[in-house]
């Protein structure tokens, strides 16, 4: 079993702006989600025992809320960073180049990556916590790698893929099918 989740809200979700690798501040909205995220996972029967998250301020923030709260040690992993959006990083979500762009799997952003990039480095991350049985674990980034992590445990179709969003502090529990 492995859980994922996304980042709180941050003040570039909130005005719909493309946030890659720019370190953007939860809001309080975000802050209180942390929160509740932390306590759901306070809840669950198979308890989560260890945290990774993304380095980026969004995702270390609301790793640290679940830490905090149910006393688990996480560390910080490069893989679970957001993917890298290039040249339409900060901008407008609506743009229509980006609209264009975002449905390519395997072309890469200008100045940035491809899906087949983001999937390359969290497929290795993947493996190795589902082949530690010691632990749960508790993978704590953004929409663009659960988009990518949600696929590797079942495989979407490619318009069924872009559409997938997951809302922000949301819990997934994930497993590998057999």
């Amino acid at each position: 079993m492995l859980y994922v989740a996304r980042h709180g809200q941050t003040t570039w979700n909130v005005a719909e702006l493309i946030s890659g690798l720019s370190d953007v501040p939860l809001t309080e909205v975000g802050q209180q989600q942390a929160k509740e995220l932390a306590e759901e996972v306070s809840r669950l029967e198979q308890p989560i025992t260890k945290i990774i998250h993304s380095p980026l301020k969004r995702a270390k923030d609301t790793a640290q809320a679940v830490a905090d709260k149910n006393h688990l040690p996480m560390i910080a992993d490069e893989r679970l960073v957001e993917m890298n959006y290039g040249d339409f990083d900060g901008m407008p979500q609506s743009t229509p180049a980006f609209q264009k762009a975002r449905v390519q799997f395997a072309k890469r952003f200008p100045n940035g990556e491809s899906v087949l990039d983001i999937y390359a480095r969290v497929v290795p991350l993947l493996e190795e916590v589902l082949a530690d049985e010691a632990n749960t674990y508790l993978l704590v980034c953004h929409n663009g790698l659960i988009r990518a992590i949600r696929n590797y445990f079942e495989p979407l179709e490619n318009a069924e893929f872009f559409k997938l969003r997951t809302p922000n502090a949301t819990l997934v529990p994930l497993e590998k099918k057999r």
